[in-house]
């Protein structure tokens, strides 16, 4: 069942349930506001009856006369008993009234319904005798004014229903519209067309958000799915690249016989394209391996100076560390240990300082190593060709190389790899450069 219908029911069944309670208030307190308001009239006639029966004498004929049609016999079916409280009841009192009249002081009263006839009984004293007066009639009016609300009850119900029931369909009907559009929409958006945006209602409401949410989620999807696209097709053109040296090289050697010279020039080409796809393929599974979602694998606490030499023993298998100029902590600090994996933490070190050596001639590079409101900041420092302003935020991007570095080999992936190992420590990449002035990467890592 839609959502429509399931509100339209939910709140068509409320109200009604609404409506009866109400109703039944109505019915409930105009039928007990009815018989109050007899019995007030009874008490009244039950004064009448004392003073017409019981002071009948005391009074001038004609006011008597006077008395008796104008006041009594007024309500419909009224019966008057004036009684001793000891003397036998009638029949038709006896059920409401044996053994309640005695104990009974001048004044008080007993009220009782006999099904439609109401009846009061009150107890006076007159020449120190006490005497019983009971005055019984049926409410004509109130019986007729309450089956006529009674039907008016029971036939606006229905079409206060079904009134209800079509306001609820309609109201829900229109809330709902912009929904049933966008699902609408969100049916039509695929792979081809990913820019299809859902329609964001004009009020703010919960559909207005959920629309805006699963934008953000498709802004998301697309810049994925386009940066999947780039990053495919160039990861394909640098790997297609030293396998077509790799395959022209071996066809050449093997094309006819050559010197021992021109062979071994073939296989050092061969060699270095396969270093170099070596390389590449490696970074690309060092990227791969950061791009899980999650708690980082082999998370420990490992000590600073362990971070330092680890760092200082990668970087000296590839390059001359006597140009770098390391950070000289104390030993207190060296002592000191940090959440991390060593792994991930150490290859991303190690990239920043090969960036640091491939693009600065100098070699005038500085390693530091401070620690700062609750963070670890890694910093590496050279004096190189720097980096354009304009593309200072796309660096971080895989394969991708800031157009003053292309001269240069390498396949965009090292600052990429660095970003994704300090976010998922939860830190983060801060680099600052300027064409000709060097660069300043900071890695910063909670601790």
């Amino acid at each position: 069942m839609k959502i429509r219908h399931r509100l339209s029911l939910l709140f068509t069944a409320s109200v009604t349930v609404v409506m009866l309670l109400l109703y039944f208030v109505i019915f409930y307190y105009s039928r007990d506001f009815h018989r109050k308001e007899f019995y007030d009239r009874l008490s009244a006639r039950v004064d009448l009856t004392e003073k017409f029966f019981l002071e009948e004498s005391r009074l001038p004929a004609d006011l008597a006369l006077q008395v008796r049609e104008q006041f009594l016999l007024k309500l419909s079916e009224e019966k008057e008993w004036l009684l001793s409280p000891n003397s036998p009841l009638p029949d038709s009192l006896a059920p409401f009234l044996a053994g309640k009249i005695a104990g009974l002081q001048p004044g008080d009263e007993i009220q009782f319904l006999d099904e439609r006839r109401h009846g009061l009984a009150r107890i006076y004293e007159l020449d120190g005798r006490h005497h019983l007066i009971v005055v019984t009639a049926v409410d004509e009016f109130g019986h007729t004014k309450l089956a006529n609300l009674k039907k008016i009850l029971l036939f606006s119900l229905p079409f206060s229903l079904i009134l209800v029931g079509l306001i609820g369909w309609f109201s829900t009907r229109r809330a709902l519209m912009p929904l049933e559009r966008n699902i609408s929409r969100a049916r039509e958006i695929t792979a081809s067309n990913l820019g299809t945006r859902l329609e964001l209602p004009p009020q703010r409401d919960e559909i207005h958000d959920f629309a805006s949410i699963i934008n953000d989620l498709l802004d998301r999807l697309q810049g994925a799915f386009e940066f999947q696209k780039k990053f495919i097709s160039n990861a394909s053109h640098e790997i297609r690249n030293p396998l077509t040296v790799i395959a022209g090289e071996a066809e050449i050697a093997l094309s006819a016989d050559r010197p021992a010279a021109d062979y071994r020039q073939s296989i050092e080409t061969i060699a270095y394209e396969a270093e170099r796809l070596h390389h590449l393929v490696n970074s690309l599974l060092s990227l791969a391996r950061t791009g899980g979602e999650g708690e980082l694998p082999d998370k420990e606490d490992i000590a600073l100076a362990d971070i330092l030499n680890e760092v200082r023993n990668e970087v000296s298998k590839k390059h001359d560390t006597e140009w770098i100029t390391w950070p000289e902590p104390d030993t207190e600090m060296l002592a000191r240990k940090l959440s991390c994996n060593l792994l991930l933490l150490r290859s991303a070190l190690a990239n920043l300082i090969d960036n640091a050596w491939k693009y600065d001639p100098s070699r005038k590079i500085t390693v530091d190593i401070h620690y700062q409101v609750h963070e670890w900041h890694f910093m590496v420092e050279d004096q190189g060709i720097g980096i354009p302003v304009e593309e200072l935020h796309l660096v971080t991007e895989p394969m991708y190389r800031a157009s003053n570095a292309r001269p240069y080999p390498g396949q965009g992936l090292g600052l990429a790899m660095v970003d994704r190992i300090a976010r998922w420590h939860g830190g983060g990449l801060q680099i600052s450069s300027a064409p000709g002035k060097g660069t300043r990467a900071l890695v910063r890592i909670p601790g």
